[in-house]
């Protein structure tokens, strides 16, 4: 009864009345002769279906994931700060006194190991919920104020290394421990690294792997094309993007040490100058 009950409901679920009713009016569309409508119409079902499968979204996520695996605490080196990127966790709103934890919830739960095993004395939240959400679940585990300086001003991965280095720099910090999912890591590693910070990775969040370990025993109704898996696979594909697009530009927000522009001299200061070279060398 329990798996005839899963069937039903997968059968019921928009997600696959959608996918079945494309393949229907394609069949449709082939009785009344209309070919390259129909075969239009199934090469997109098709397309639905394998970005939806889960396994599609373990085999993308797990091409992210196996670069940066889990870490038991006692490998990680002590630095000077924790950087925790933002995400998965929701505002502190009218109404909703405490932040929603979602998917990358981990994150903040893996800083706040870090700080208590004495990984490094401060944690950076950066992101534009990090005081309305990260901060606040931090103080809520025991974490003190002192200890959490959050930068709120960036709006994604680019800027959360440009505006965290000015933190960084300003706190001389030399070696940071950046703490975000693990699918996460190969992009956020591009964005940080380059500069005169060292950045040790620490990943958490490893979902496609947790899912492929568990797949032997998976039952047949949740290999089926899911929304759930079909937004995992955007996120993914939303991952390898960034990455591609990031190795053919030079990103904005690497932590590269800023030095002032050398400013040109005005014409004639540039002439006295070289008079003055030459009559000392002479």
């Amino acid at each position: 009864m329990f798996a005839l009950f899963k069937w039903i409901l997968w059968l019921c679920l928009p997600s696959t009345i959608v996918l079945v009713g494309m393949a229907l009016v394609a069949g449709w569309l082939m009785w009344r002769k209309q070919v390259k409508p129909a075969i239009l119409l199934l090469l997109l079902d098709a397309l639905l279906v394998i970005t939806m499968l889960p396994w599609t979204a373990q085999t993308l996520g797990t091409s992210l994931e196996k670069r940066y695996p889990p870490q038991a605490l006692s490998t990680i080196p002590k630095a000077d700060a924790i950087v925790l990127l933002g995400g998965g966790l929701g505002k502190v709103l009218p109404g909703l006194p405490y932040p929603e934890c979602y998917a990358a919830a981990d994150r903040t739960v893996m800083a706040f190991r870090l700080w208590k095993a004495g990984k490094a004395p401060v944690i950076v939240p950066t992101g534009e919920s990090a005081t309305e959400a990260e901060k606040v679940m931090l103080e809520t585990f025991g974490v003190p104020s002192s200890a959490i300086l959050c930068e709120q001003k960036a709006r994604d991965t680019a800027e959360n290394a440009d505006f965290t280095y000015q933190l960084l720099q300003a706190r001389k910090c030399r070696k940071i421990l950046l703490v975000t999912s693990s699918w996460h890591l190969p992009r956020s590693m591009m964005l940080f690294q380059g500069g005169d910070i060292e950045v040790i990775p620490v990943s958490c969040d490893t979902e496609a792997t947790l899912a492929k370990a568990l797949q032997p025993v998976t039952p047949v109704w949740q290999e089926l094309p899911s929304f759930h898996a079909g937004m995992q696979s955007m996120v993914y594909t939303k991952e390898w993007l960034g990455i591609l697009f990031y190795s053919f530009r030079k990103p904005k927000g690497k932590l590269t040490p800023k030095t002032p522009d050398a400013k040109p001299l005005p014409p004639k200061q540039s002439a006295e100058k070289a008079s003055a070279k030459a009559s000392s060398q002479s």
